[in-house]
């Protein structure tokens, strides 16, 4: 006769963890959203009072994208950047 697997419990500590890690991720989702709705606001006012134009912003986030990818690739090239290894802020 087969035994059936018994299911551990979960451990509250695990169990706690669990929970704070979505409460960080609803708060993370919530200041997303918050400075979102800054950032358009921003721009918006901005392009209403004549000081930059949609396509200034435009060329600009372009030339900003292209420079931030080609950072990575660099960094990449140099450091054998591995995307499955946990990222490291202090590392250097």
């Amino acid at each position: 006769m087969e035994k059936k697997k018994r299911i551990q419990p979960i451990r509250p500590f695990e169990r706690y963890r669990e929970l704070d890690l979505g409460a960080q991720l609803a708060d993370l989702k919530l200041t997303f959203y918050q400075q979102s709705l800054l950032l358009t606001a921003l721009i918006d006012l901005l392009i209403e009072k004549g000081t930059i134009t949609r396509e200034d912003l435009t060329q600009l986030v372009k030339s900003l994208d292209r420079e931030l990818s080609y950072q990575l690739e660099e960094k990449r090239r140099t450091e054998r950047f591995d995307p499955d290894e946990p990222f490291h802020p202090d590392d250097k």
